[in-house]
């Protein structure tokens, strides 16, 4: 026993733990369940239902376990003829409202009440009056309410207040007549995580997606990942006769500890859309038609053949989405490097991860964050840049919550946003410090801050002895900035950058985020090495708890790097021209790898456009639906003499392809993905594969065998085991054994030489595209296009359930613009520029900066073709989720 434990007797067995436990946990810690509806262990004590009251001796009452702290000595007991009679009144209070109902409930068989009825109900009640009847409204359209049943334990009141921070729901009423509602006669608005479901410890909340459709011992549980985020939520699908009827997360479970989002909780139904591919098709006369996997793949297989014995490997490419399972992202790339010889591969993580990767590898030697989430729960201070983490990454979300409400850290953010207050939580509402900032601003407010951290004389005493070179390096760079520069354009005032570094630099622990917005804008690669140069200079980098963290937008995006599926890498990720590591991987391969360097996504689609890329395979990305038609991706695709997709749906790509082979979607088929912070998580099959569909790993290795080169596996484990033999840090499932700490030979030789490449570069405004720093001047917007809460990419535009919620687009703006342009709320506008046109309707809403108008990426169909592609001259990642457009009100619809 220490300091800090305490030991105490419960029900006559010796326990000791932790000082400050509460009672009702020492009591699970041996096995003691004790009854209750109010507690929670992610929740504050509340003790309002009076169901977990203990016997504690030397007391003279009966006590509430969940709010009582251990003491040293205790000695507790739990089954008494006393306890158990408290515990009976308590339910015939209960039952004395509570409809007979079991038979229609959805939570029947996995009820908390129906479990203690059957455990301390008697079999007679003194109640005689009329049942209270709260009278059924509608609530959502995902959520469906039943408040006869409701129990009044406020545990989806609490967890919607403490742990979303949305604070959508709230009772009303007084005594037995309390009713959980929300606020205001329309439908809910919330953020739809689903967390008032799961809590609910009986049926007052349920799913309206899946009503009347189960009993639980009627349901296969699979437990495996959710694809919509790099975040990484452990979810358990639930089915029945092979179809998706819940998706559930259970506490303690996963990175995200049980916590979902609208996405992971309501997004399932994508899976199993009537329109997901079934069987293989071949382009005949024009047209695609169906037709058998053998005659597919002999038809690609010959094709294949043909050009590569015409033209040469390196008349092939191949793009792949992040999306997939690490076994399909390792299959894919040896296949391409060795059935078809070409190093000519690139994946959606071209998109803007490789920013924060190739920032990392830089300075401090890592492809992988050194941080966890753990961190960032427990940091002093935290550095947002464009994460709008609630709708992109919502757990780290949650995390970024916790530390600021429980553990009081001291957020900075620098946003696309303004603090508002709405249902729907904000994460610039908790910051101290906020800078409201287009992305063309988030580059210079950071160089603001580190402007401040060397006039303030807050740089490390440690780094100036260690880099006195660096150090000076920058601060001249900065010098020859003025701070009326700087202002006008981060937009962010000298005062409020000064007090926002002087937080950053003192800070015990410092985490930075570094979202898809900042990552995936013009300046995304130096936003991200400037960011690591701000922990170098304020002592905190290689801290431990402390450090620079990308976030992935799409799930498997640090996988996909991980795995070799980008121009710059082979597995590992090791450069692509390194004759050590080539010689390594050509022996545990037994084959040479093909010479000269790789060719990215927009090289792939140029060599396209030019008639040098003959064959494309592409694998779940959607080229001609996600970039711009200014690229001239539609017509470079269209020379191809070859074009095979894989793919769930018939996308703008596959539709123009010469073969189309249907795959297997996450649900479908086992292997692992690699979250943002570099855990390995097992992805298991919940359902049989829709139609003919199949993984891509096994399409892969069907294809090598007929074109000579066979890559041959029985099953997704044998994959993985492979991968483990080449990455040492894929041996294990889950969390590595330690965190990846820095390099200290990679951060001496950025300190002593590697920086001064680029640091004027970086630290000069005009890298900034000038038109974007005018946005909001003479009636032309800055127009945005970005994630939403309830959509990820295009897949999650199938899910019935979020479509519901958003069902399409429409451009937000803030009402200082929409009053100088005359709009309301629905108004049909014109938004265009020199590229073209897209006509939408406007919602208002305060958290969008002035300036700016936004509009989700998932239905920019149209919108997308107003902006024009930028390629970062290091990492070859296009931009072009910014532009400058007008804006005009309709007289009514074209």
């Amino acid at each position: 026993m220490t300091a800090d434990t305490v030991r105490l007797t419960i029900d006559g067995i010796r326990v000791t733990v932790p000082k400050g436990t509460l009672l009702i946990e020492a009591a699970r810690r041996v096995g003691v369940m004790i009854p209750h509806f109010c507690y929670h262990p992610k929740l504050k004590p509340d003790a309002n239902c009076r169901m977990c009251l203990v016997e504690i001796e030397k007391m003279p009452k009966l006590q509430t376990a969940c709010s009582t702290p251990v003491t040293e000595g205790m000695s507790v007991r739990t089954a008494t003829t006393v306890v158990n009679e408290a515990h009976k009144s308590v339910l015939e209070f209960i039952l004395a409202n509570h409809p007979l109902d079991c038979p229609v409930c959805d939570q029947g068989g996995r009820c908390d009440l129906q479990d203690f009825s059957h455990a301390y109900t008697p079999t007679t009640s003194r109640f005689i009056e009329v049942k209270r009847i709260f009278q059924k409204e509608y609530f959502s359209p995902l959520i469906e309410t039943q408040m006869n049943r409701c129990v009044q334990c406020l545990r989806c009141v609490r967890y919607c207040d403490e742990v979303m921070d949305v604070k959508a729901l709230a009772p009303a009423g007084r005594g037995t007549m309390t009713e959980i509602k929300h606020f205001g006669s329309h439908p809910l608005e919330c953020e739809f995580c689903g967390g008032c479901v799961q809590i609910c410890p009986v049926g007052a909340i349920t799913s309206r997606l899946s009503m009347y459709e189960y009993r639980p011992w009627m349901l296969k549980r699979t437990d495996t990942v959710c694809t919509y985020c790099g975040d990484g939520c452990q979810i358990t699908i639930q089915t029945k006769d092979n179809e998706l009827i819940e998706v559930m997360s259970a506490y303690g479970a996963g990175r995200n500890n049980g916590d979902l989002c609208a996405r992971g909780f309501f997004g399932y139904h994508a899976t199993s859309h009537p329109d997901r591919l079934a069987r293989p098709l071949i382009r005949r006369d024009g047209k695609l038609v169906e037709t058998t996997w053998e005659d597919a793949l002999e038809y690609i297989a010959d094709a294949a053949i043909c050009l590569k014995l015409r033209y040469g490997p390196d008349a092939f490419g191949g793009l792949i989405a992040s999306r997939c399972t690490n076994e399909d992202l390792y299959v894919f790339q040896k296949f391409m490097r060795l059935a078809i010889g070409t190093d000519r591969i690139d994946s959606s993580a071209r998109y803007g991860h490789l920013n924060g990767v190739q920032a990392m590898r830089r300075v401090q030697g890592t492809h992988r964050w050194t941080v966890t989430f753990d961190d960032i729960v427990a940091a002093d201070a935290l550095l947002l840049v464009g994460t709008n983490v609630t709708e992109t990454n919502p757990i780290t979300g949650l995390k970024v919550k916790e530390a600021v409400k429980k553990r009081r850290a001291t957020l900075v953010t620098v946003e696309a946003l303004e603090p508002a207050i709405d249902t729907i939580s904000n994460i610039a509402n908790l910051a101290q410090h906020h800078f409201a900032a287009r992305p063309a601003q988030f580059g210079p407010v950071v160089v603001g801050l580190i402007k401040a951290v060397i006039e303030d004389g807050l740089v490390d005493q440690a780094l100036a002895r260690q880099a006195p070179a660096y150090v000076s390096a920058i601060a001249q760079a900065v010098q020859r900035l003025s701070w009326p520069e700087l202002e006008a354009a981060g937009g962010a005032t000298q005062t409020a950058l000064r007090d926002a570094a002087r937080v950053l630099a003192q800070a015990g622990r410092l985490v930075v985020l570094l979202g898809p917005g900042g990552l995936r804008n013009p300046g995304g690669y130096n936003t991200a090495v400037n960011l690591l140069d701000l922990l170098l200079l304020t002592g905190h980098h290689g801290r431990p708890g402390c450090g620079f963290a990308p976030l992935a937008e799409e799930n498997n995006d640090q996988g996909a790097v991980e795995m070799g599926t980008v121009a710059e890498f082979l597995p590992g990720p090791i450069e692509v021209m390194d004759r050590t590591a080539r010689e390594r991987l050509a022996n545990l391969w037994k084959e040479e790898l093909p010479k000269g360097p790789g060719a990215t996504l927009m090289e792939i689609i140029e060599h396209a456009r030019v008639g040098r890329l003959k064959a494309l395979f592409v694998v779940g990305e959607n080229p001609v639906g996600s970039l711009p038609a200014s690229t001239g991706v539609k017509e470079a695709l269209g020379n191809v003499e070859l074009l095979v997709c894989q793919e769930l749906f018939l996308t703008e790509t596959a539709s123009m392809a010469h073969a189309v082979l249907p795959a297997c979607s996450y649900a479908e088929k086992d292997g692992t993905f690699t979250n943002s912070e570099g855990h390995v998580q097992a992805v298991r099959q919940a359902i049989q594969p829709v139609g003919e569909s199949r993984p891509d790993w096994e399409i892969f290795s069907a294809l090598s065998v007929l074109m000579g080169y066979p890559l041959e596996y029985g099953d997704a484990r044998e994959i993985l085991k492979e991968i483990r033999g080449l990455i040492p840090g894929y041996g294990l499932l889950g969390p590595a054994p330690s965190p990846p700490t820095v390099d200290r030979t990679a951060v001496e030789r950025y300190l002593r030489q590697d920086y001064a490449t680029d640091v004027a570069s970086r630290y000069q405004l005009a890298g900034e595209r000038s038109e974007e720093r005018s946005g909001g001047t003479g009636g032309v917007l800055t127009l945005v296009l970005g994630q939403t809460l309830f959509h990820s990419g295009k897949l999650s535009t199938r899910s019935k359930g979020l479509l519901q919620v958003e069902s399409g687009g429409a451009l937000r703006m803030n009402p200082a613009d929409a009053a100088r342009h005359c709009l309301s709320d629905g108004d049909r506008v014109r938004v265009f520029n020199q590229r073209g046109e897209v006509t939408t309707t406007v919602k208002i809403l305060a958290r969008v900066p002035a300036g700016m108008v936004f509009f989700p990426e998932h239905f920019d169909r149209d919108a997308k073709n107003l902006a024009q592609v930028e390629v970062d001259p290091v990492t070859k990642v296009p931009y072009f989720k910014t532009t400058l457009v007008t804006v005009e009100r309709l007289t009514r619809d074209p």
